[in-house]
């Protein structure tokens, strides 16, 4: 057993039952290493089987893929989209014979054709396929290792004031208004809406109980009093198992997307999405002082990183946020000092008073202290 490079890519060489097997890892030394102590523990244990290991195009191996998918992956059809523009680049290659680079290139030439978040998602596709591959022991190891996403910035900032608010319900019509005002009253996703049931739902409880969510965890959001108004009325009028349905044919609404663009346009914001009510609801509760903990909590979060993404500061809010300092070391008028902060020198006679109260943090004190020295 060993190893040797060829043509700039490694290969382990090992004996199975009187046959010499070899296979090609990649281009690196270290993956074939590990390869190869794979393919001995194995044989040792009695656990490797004779195949052609990755004898198998990547568009075969992706219809296997997609199979599984299915069943397995809420997103699939987001895996459809991402191995369809993979196929055109990596159609014609083994399983076996992708590599880094070959990943590289498609990333690139990915990255001109779409956003940068689309070419990560369809990256995290790729890389989700490959691993797959190897657990099923189509391939001894990815390839896909040390290859980074591109840089994003995902930091979302639009979110809409009372007046914007206000100006979107007005323009919205039927169904969709109600759909609009749940999202911005819950902070629930579109999907989480369009196929909310009234078995999730409690009005004597005054709560939803969400099970089909996005990360499958089961969330529980109470109803304040315009949900209760909303949801009662359409409660009163319904007769099917779906909240929102349809006025004449009483099916479920399946999309909004242009009843929604339309409402938008209407009320001259445009751009916006659907997922931007999300930010605002989270960003209007953060601007009650509700804690980050309760919002990640009610957007079904399981990391307090992404709640603050969602958390939006409005710029009176920070505002009241700096004017809080001015009155943490002293009493007297902002004038004392100047903009910079520097101290002015002030006559024996006619020094500042300050205060410090014992509330305050330790480490105020002393920068009072030592501008008092230095004044």
């Amino acid at each position: 057993m060993g190893l040797f490079q060829k043509r700039g890519k490694w290969f382990i060489d090992y004996t199975y039952q009187g046959k010499r097997v070899r296979e090609c890892v990649g281009t690196s030394k270290r993956m074939a290493e590990n390869a190869l102590a794979v393919r001995k523990t194995e044989i040792l244990q009695g656990r490797y089987q004779m195949k052609k290991a990755g004898k198998i195009h990547f568009s075969e191996f992706a219809k296997t893929y997609m199979e599984y998918a299915k069943v397995e992956k809420k997103s699939w059809l987001r895996d459809q989209v991402a191995l369809n523009s993979m196929l055109p680049h990596l159609g014609k290659y083994y399983l076996n014979a992708i590599t880094a680079r070959v990943i590289e290139e498609y990333k690139a030439q990915r990255s001109k054709e779409v956003k940068p978040a689309t070419t990560n998602r369809d990256l995290s596709t790729l890389r989700h396929l490959l691993n797959t591959a190897v657990k099923w022991e189509i391939l001894v190891v990815s390839p896909y290792k040390n290859i980074r996403f591109l840089r994003v910035d995902n930091v979302q900032d639009r979110i809409l004031n009372d007046e914007e608010v206000g100006k979107l319900l007005r323009a919205c019509n039927g169904h969709v208004y109600s759909i609009v005002l749940t999202a911005l009253h819950t902070g629930m996703r579109l999907n989480e809406i369009l196929t909310l049931k009234w078995s999730n739902i409690d009005l004597e409880q005054k709560g939803i109980t969400l099970i089909n969510t996005k990360n499958n965890r089961t969330r529980k959001i109470p109803i304040n009093s315009v949900m209760m108004e909303l949801l009662s009325g359409i409660k009163a009028k319904s007769n099917s198992e779906y909240v929102f349905v349809f006025d004449r044919s009483n099916l479920p609404v399946a999309s909004i997307k242009t009843a929604f663009n339309k409402a938008i346009k209407r009320a001259g914001i445009p751009h916006l999405k659907f997922h931007s009510l999300r930010h605002t609801f989270s960003s209007n509760l953060v601007k009650a002082g509700v804690d980050l903990v309760t919002v990640k909590d009610l957007l079904g979060h399981q990391s307090i990183t992404t709640t603050m993404r969602y958390a939006h500061s409005a710029p009176e809010s920070k505002q009241r946020a700096v004017a809080v300092l001015e009155k943490l070391v002293r009493d007297g008028d902002v004038s004392e000092y100047d903009t910079k902060l520097t101290p002015r020198v002030f006559p024996p006679n006619q020094q500042p008073r300050y205060i410090i109260k014992p509330y305050r943090d330790a480490a105020v004190a002393q920068l009072v202290e030592r501008r008092t020295r230095n004044a």
